[in-house]
């Protein structure tokens, strides 16, 4: 009984302790920086696609539990001492023009179909805007 409460009492003080780091783009200025928050569960980062008309350049961010909008946690639950996931990525379309109406949007134009990358990760630092690719081969070298 003692060791279960030991159990319980040092993960919620380790889980208090630890924070992500993750690297954050401004909107306004493009330029990227470090934030560090213990309510971050994951690093996010939608990498430049060539040829995008609606991502001009890379954005990074921090994710907190409830801005979450898909189930990201369940990619990353079934880690175990053999197998590890470490990032994933998710080639998404949105159709906007299927949900565009002139009566609802001040634009006149009708928006065309995006295409985004979206990768997510839940190490320090690990959602660089501009070396995420780098990242990846790090990680392969220090497994």
């Amino acid at each position: 009984m003692n060791s279960c409460i030991f159990s319980i009492f040092f993960l919620s003080l380790a889980s208090g302790i630890y924070s992500l780091k993750c690297y954050q783009t401004n909107k306004e200025t493009k330029e990227t920086f470090i934030v560090e928050d213990e309510e971050y569960v994951f690093c996010s980062v939608f990498p430049f696609i060539r040829d995008s008309r609606h991502l001009v350049g890379s954005v990074a961010d921090g994710l907190k539990a409830e801005e979450l909008d898909k189930p990201f946690d369940k990619l990353f639950e079934d880690n175990d001492r053999i197998y590890s996931m470490l990032s994933t990525c998710m080639f998404e379309r949105y159709d906007w023009p299927k949900v565009w109406s002139p009566k609802f949007n001040s634009a006149k134009q009708k928006p065309e179909v995006e295409y985004t990358l979206r990768c997510v990760c839940n190490t320090d630092l690990c959602n660089g805007p501009s070396s995420f690719s780098s990242h990846i081969h790090q990680l392969m070298e220090s497994r």
